[in-house]
This record gives structure tokens, sequence and C-alpha cells, in this order.
């Protein structure tokens, strides 16, 4: 009987190799993932900054006195662009927060960047805007002096459906070019649809209110478009913000109009305009903004009544 010897050589030669094998796998792994998070990182670093450059976008909208102001900013990629809103936030007039992505490899869009506060400006969009190219403009607020700035983001193509002429020059005048119009609801295939008579488009602008599939938001003046192109949160939240905004300024009229009395002019506005703070904070949603609108016309009225003494 013989007696096979085992190649103790051989033997430490095939686990080395096994370790070998291993140790390298191993080694790969650990590159490829750490390349990966470096990857993911750096974008997400890179996505950031890109937020707060497009805040910095925002401030040459701000139109003083003027009747609004349009921009256009093109991505080199599709990209997204994330908005959210806290009016309840410790900040006196609530907080907005911007991210940013982009698409990456795949056609996948990457891991959204860190949330930077939008400071002092108040944006209107969807949740989230994507497209390569974002439509931006801006419209003041006043009730009834000048409140904020309202700016609105776009990237869908709108199809204006029998819009008033007042707001076709306006929208020309401002030359957005994703809202088109039409007198025939045909032509509006393809596009989202904006009614201004009948109820038969995506959006339907009624009684000072624009219906949606499943909710309503009412506006005022150039609250219009924000409403057209806001999701409810964004839109709701918002309206609060500016009611808070309104009141914080209108405590500095009131402070203002102490200094003009002592000068000898005299201002009917104090006990009108303390009554609309009241209606102001008591306001739950859009629903209220009508009422509002109509004390503020009469606070108007009564201020450029006054000349010399006026008091915005």
């Amino acid at each position: 009987m013989k007696m096979v010897r085992k190649n103790k050589k051989a033997i430490a030669m095939s686990f080395n190799w096994i370790f070998a094998l291993l140790a390298g796998g191993l080694i790969l792994f650990l590159a490829i993932y750490a390349t990966t998070k470096f990857i993911e990182t750096s974008e997400k670093t890179v996505y950031t900054e890109t937020s707060a450059q497009l805040i910095a976008l925002f401030d040459p909208l701000e139109t003083g006195l003027a009747s609004g102001r349009a921009d256009e900013i093109n991505f080199k990629k599709e990209s997204r662009i994330y908005l959210s809103c806290n009016s309840l936030d410790n900040h006196p007039f609530g907080k907005q927060k911007i991210a940013f992505s982009e698409k990456t490899f795949g056609d996948k869009f990457g891991e959204k960047g860190e949330n930077v506060n939008i400071k002092n400006k108040y944006v209107f969009a969807e949740n989230i805007v994507e497209g390569k190219k974002i439509s931006v403009f801006s419209k003041p607020f006043f009730m009834p002096f000048k409140v904020a700035d309202i700016i609105v983001i776009n990237s869908k193509e709108h199809c204006f459906y029998k819009a008033p002429n007042e707001i076709k020059d306006e929208i020309k005048g401002l030359g957005i070019e994703t809202i088109k119009f039409s007198d025939d609801l045909s032509n509006c295939s393809g596009q989202t649809s904006v009614c201004f008579v009948g109820s038969n488009c995506d959006i339907n602008v009624l009684n000072n209110k624009v219906v949606k599939k499943d909710y309503e938001l009412y506006y005022i003046d150039g609250l219009l478009y924000a409403a057209i192109f806001s999701s409810a949160e964004n839109y709701e939240c918002n309206i609060k913000r500016l009611i808070n905004k309104f009141n914080e300024l209108s405590l500095v009229y009131i402070d203002k109009i102490k200094i003009i009395e002592n000068k000898g002019c005299s201002s009917n506005i104090e006990s009108k305009l303390r009554t609309m703070m009241e209606s102001a904070k008591a306001l739950k949603s859009s629903n209220g903004l009508a009422g509002l609108k109509e004390q503020a016309d009469i606070i108007n009225a009564i201020n450029l009544d006054t000349r010399t003494c006026g008091l915005w």
C-alpha cells in the first residue's frame, strides 16, 4: 500500500494565491467605495454651492417700485431645484430653503446638496422645478405699501387660454418665453393649459382663485402668477410669511405716524391700519386675501389724500 504525501509547499502557494485574491478584492472594493463616496461628497458640495449661487441670481430681480422683472437661468445638464417653506420658524418672517441637483451617470439625478436658507425672499414655485432652462420673474407685492417682491420660478411650457389683454401685455413685456397665448384651446396641446375663460384646462382662473386638480389657491393682484406656478404648500406658506412681514412693517409705519404728527401732519390711518393688522393675524389661508385687499385699498386712498403727509 502506497502512502500519498501531501505537497506542503503547493498547499502554501495555493493559500497564498487565495489570500492575495481576497486581499486584492477587498482593497479594490474599498478603493471603489472610497472613490464613490468622494465623488458623492464632491457632488454634494458643488450642488450646495450652486444653491447659494442661485439665491444670488435672485437679487437683480428686486423691483423697487417697478412693475416686474424677468430673467432666464440655463444649466448645462438637466437640473432640479428643490424648495421648502416654513412659516412657523423662529425667524419672524419664517424661512425658505433651496437645494439643487443635476443628472449624472446613468441618466439619474445625483443626491441633492444641502438645503441653503433663502433670506428675506419669497420664492413661489412647485416643490421641485426640473429642466435645463428655468424662467424666473418677479412682481412687487403691495398691501397697501410695498411688502416684498414675489419671485416666481417655472420650467414648464404653459399656454394661457383667452387671457385678458393686460396679462398678455405684462407677460410679453417681461419676455417670459415659457408662457404662450392662444384663443383656441386645441393649440395648448402638450403644454400646461391655463383657462381664463371656462374651466376645461389643467389650471383654471376663476373669481380671484386658481383652481387646480385637487386644491384652490386664492390671490390678489400679482399673486395670480404665484398661484398658477406654485404648489399649494409653497403658496400658502409664503402667504403667511408675507402677512407676517406686513404686520411688522405696519408697526414701523405706525411709529412714523407719530413722528409726522409731531411735525404738524395729521393722519387718519392708524386706527384702520391696526384693524387691518388684526384681520391679517386672523388669516388662516389665502382665502382671506380679498378682504384684506379691500381694507388696504381704503387705507391707500386715505394716504394718497394726505399728499405731503403721506406715509408711503
